[in-house]
């Protein structure tokens, strides 16, 4: 079977590692498999997780293309590069990841091409018409923008792959003529990368912590300097470091010094070395107030390690409350959030018992699984 993945570009966000690690495990079934872009990789693409054996088995193309629109006009259409790629590539499926890559991998339908649209969040441009649509500049260009897109997701047989419950129920609210093409399929993560034989015993003095996410205002940064000042405030011996990148980098560090906190609170950026720092740590915390569904949260548990985390809606089915970790209202106070972690450390045995069992819970999100029942989609689509 021949597979295009289209997304907007490549780099260390979670869309883009599960498109690169399902395309090499699709590969390694017997499937021709490609990945367009349609802008520069962003700049974390030198630490993408096994980027050069990626690049060995998966064509990487930056094509560029775009789709304008302007207000009760027809939009403006630049796709002459992707015409020309899907022609000579001639792919069974076409499976697009993240918003821009809808537009323009639907710019133009192709005949005896199935068609899929992967949810990986709620995504605001197909929201139905509400009474606030007609009073705000932006929801009325998105809804122009959606009149477009669902004419061509009908001629096309368009089908959605929602990643959590959360954008299932998002999907079959918004867009209810699509209603029995939407699949609900969990992300998944290649547990191997991640697994090890981990020691429970602190590894330093300090109980480490450790949190995943780009820098952007829904991952809910400056709680975690709130609660580091709680815990810190208390005479804890705590650390914690934050992996990734993002436009408020450079905030939240300044901010991180005013609270006196730059010995003990770290904001790492994109590093290569993820399954590692996870295994040096004590616990993972996820802060975001919105999470569509979690990834970070799976490859933390597949190292053994509890979670304490906010209610994004998305990764609700992902904690077990008390059996894998904790999940906390996403309005909770930074006390609130700094007393469950202080649990764990006062409680090391139940913080081993979670542990354990966030390692068998995650075996289920396993990208092999995933792949197959992937494949047994496009089959049955076919």
């Amino acid at each position: 079977m021949k597979i295009l993945y289209v997304i907007p570009t490549m780099g260390c966000g979670g869309a883009e590692i599960l498109i690169g690690a399902t395309a090499r495990k699709l590969f390694s079934l017997g499937h021709i498999v490609h990945i367009v872009c349609l802008q520069e990789h962003h700049e974390t693409w030198p630490n993408y997780p096994d980027r050069e054996e990626l690049l060995k088995e998966i064509p990487v193309s930056i094509i560029g293309g775009s789709v304008t629109f302007r207000f009760l006009r027809p939009p403006s259409i630049d796709n002459k590069a992707f015409v020309e790629y899907v022609t000579d590539f001639q792919p069974d499926v076409i499976h697009s990841h993240l918003y821009l890559s809808e537009l323009l991998s639907r710019s133009k339908i192709f005949d005896g091409t199935k068609y899929f649209s992967h949810g990986h969040d709620n995504m605001a441009q197909l929201s139905a018409l509400s009474l606030k649509t007609f009073f705000n500049k932006t929801l009325l260009a998105n809804y122009w923008e959606r009149h477009w897109l669902l004419k061509q997701y009908k001629q096309c047989k368009n089908q959605f792959v929602a990643i959590s419950n959360d954008v299932k129920k998002y999907f079959s609210i918004n867009l209810p003529a699509f209603k029995n093409r939407i699949t609900y399929l969990p992300n998944a993560i290649d547990i191997s990368r991640f697994e090890n034989q981990r020691v429970y015993e602190q590894k330093s003095k300090s109980f480490h912590i450790v949190s995943i996410a780009n820098l952007v205002p829904k991952k809910n940064h400056e709680f975690l300097i709130e609660v580091m000042n709680i815990l810190v405030s208390k005479g804890l011996d705590v650390t914690m470091e934050v992996l990734g990148f993002g436009p408020l980098m450079d905030i939240l560090i300044e901010k991180t010094k005013d609270a006196g906190l730059e010995n003990r609170l770290f904001f790492r950026g994109s590093v290569g070395d993820v399954p590692q720092r996870l295994w040096d740590a004590d616990l993972y915390v996820h802060p975001a107030w919105y999470e569509p569904f979690g990834l970070v949260i799976l490859e933390a548990m597949a190292t053994g390690l509890p979670v304490v985390s906010l209610d994004g809606y998305g990764n609700r089915e992902l904690i077990i409350e008390n059996e894998n970790g904790f999940m906390l209202p996403n309005n909770a106070s930074a006390a609130a959030f700094a007393e469950k972690i202080i649990f764990m450390i006062n409680n090391p045995e139940e913080r081993v018992r979670m542990g354990k069992y966030s390692s068998q819970f995650v075996k289920k999100y396993d990208l092999n699984n995933y792949s197959q029942t992937l494949i047994d989609l496009y089959t049955q689509k076919l």
